[in-house]
């Protein structure tokens, strides 16, 4: 055990100090590769462990998955992003190279373990079901962010190695499809071990995400709609449920609950701090509000208030004053007089140690997210009852009347689309849900966010970062920058 922390801490410290352009430009060999690592399976758990930890970095943030779409506002303290505000460049754009950092250690990982002697081969087979699994939940962020982007499976072993240019989208998902074929073949359980880490069910819900994807952004169409809802009828009988109460999902003592699919680890006093922070109040700039006690503030300078929800979310929550939803989601701050100080977040309120701490589990998939998947999925092939039978699933948990429009295809992809905002505010689903609609042509993303009003045909990629293209002259800006 003693070794096993030894060896974390150095698998942290070293991941936390690598460069993005190991992969792509300088590519220094990894200096854990002397004779005291890579000996034993404890070796390859614990390296694993520093995965998840560069894991949970590179996702917890608000800006691919929210900034860009048209759940916020400005809040009270700021700055807001360049993607919030569509203006990005290759001068402003943000860098790949914390994914690529942990590609590279998910790359180092697979190569290390074929020299390792497992006593029981189920416990090598978790270790690289998981890693599979999670290097193609990193190129699926990627793809989604970059479109083409490099693409690298083998470790850096020296110096003398070729510049990487970028793959054609297509041929990324491909090798993601790979990933996900080689982890379900491996997993040694059906179920879950720990909701933590990635299992069989977390893998074919990725599959089908990735399948949704592929089927409306890269024209895979009525085949790879079939084959997401294959895999969410394997997510389905994982033994997974909804919660009745919607605030009970996100309880810090309730994390890993019967809603759970794969949720990423976060603790008090840990460097990072669940994304929340930056979506709630420092208490000196509430003071006065009536309901101080009930905000999920910080005393201390802690939290930022960057932004708060957008006037186009709020309405889309007043449609019902039953919802649920709307109360567990954001909290009005309000002066004795009525007046609202300024709205937080209120999901993800994390925990009251000497201050609040925002130590919510970083949620990557739950149940009611698979449920609108699949709604969306019967949509697309025109089965538009099961669509709603599952979108009433959602709505009627959260104490809104079933859906009662149109039985056309065209309106009840915007209810399943209005749903999963509602549902998965800011849980970093919002852009990449609006990208995937626009390209389905349920909506028109140019008029749904309002900072892209008028900017018809702006990249909906995000660009690349000037010093990369400086380092590699392989690599080409995206397009539209």
């Amino acid at each position: 055990m003693k070794k096993q922390i030894l060896f974390l801490l150095s698998v942290v410290t070293l991941f936390s100090i690598s460069s993005c352009d190991e992969y792509l430009d300088v590519k220094p060999v990894s200096s854990i590769t002397s004779s005291s690592f890579w000996n034993e399976p404890e070796d390859c758990e614990a390296y694993l462990v520093g995965i998840y930890n560069s894991i949970r970095s590179d996702l917890n943030t608000t800006l691919y998955g929210e900034d860009r779409g048209d759940s916020f506002e400005p809040g009270q303290i700021g700055p807001v992003s360049e993607a919030w505000a569509q203006s990005l460049s290759a001068a402003n754009a943000p860098s790949w190279s914390s994914f690529y950092n942990t590609i590279y250690h998910l790359n180092r990982l697979l190569y290390q373990i074929d020299d390792i002697t497992f006593v029981n081969q189920n416990d090598r087979n978790r270790i690289l079901a998981e890693a599979h699994t999670l290097r193609a939940l990193i190129y699926f962020q990627i793809a989604k962010i970059w479109g083409d982007v490099p693409l690298v499976t083998e470790p850096t072993q020296n110096a003398n190695v070729e510049l990487v240019g970028r793959s054609a989208v297509n041929d990324v998902f491909v090798f993601i499809n790979q990933e996900l074929d080689e982890a379900l073949s491996l997993f040694p359980e059906e179920g879950y071990v720990d909701k933590n880490r990635m299992s069989k069910p977390a893998a074919y819900a990725l599959q089908a995400d990735v399948k949704m994807w592929t089927a409306k952004v890269l024209g895979g169409g009525q085949q790879d709609f079939e084959a997401a809802l294959a895999s969410i009828a394997k997510v389905e009988a994982s033994g997974v449920s909804l919660l009745n109460d919607f605030r009970s999902i996100f309880l810090t003592d309730n994390k890993k609950n019967n809603e759970i699919i794969f949720s990423i680890f976060f603790e008090y006093q840990e460097h990072h701090e669940f994304y929340s922070k930056r979506l709630s109040s420092w208490g000196i700039n509430v003071t006065s509000a009536v309901n101080y006690d009930d905000l999920p503030v910080t005393e201390r300078n802690n939290a930022r208030h960057v932004y708060g929800p957008s006037p186009e979310v709020k309405v889309a929550f007043d449609e019902f004053s039953t919802d649920s939803r709307k109360g567990v989601s954001m909290i009005d701050a309000v002066l004795s007089n009525g007046e609202v100080l300024l709205t937080s977040q209120n999901k993800f309120r994390g925990t009251v140690y000497d201050d609040r701490y925002y130590d919510d589990d970083l949620i990557v998939y739950r149940l009611a997210d698979i449920i609108l998947l699949k709604a969306e999925a019967l949509a697309a092939l025109n089965r538009l009852p099961e669509a709603t039978t599952e979108l009433n699933r959602i709505k009627q948990r959260a104490g809104i009347p079933a859906y009662a429009g149109p039985e056309e295809k065209l309106a009840v992809e915007k209810e399943i689309l209005k749903e999963r905002w509602k549902e998965l505010y800011i849980e970093l689903k919002r852009y990449p849900d609006l990208v995937r609609f626009h390209h389905g042509g349920t909506i028109d993303i140019y008029a749904q966010v309002p900072n892209l009003n008028g900017k018809d045909g702006y990249p909906l990629y995000f660009p690349i970062e000037q010093s990369v293209m400086d380092n590699n002259e392989l690599i080409e800006q995206t397009d539209g920058y």
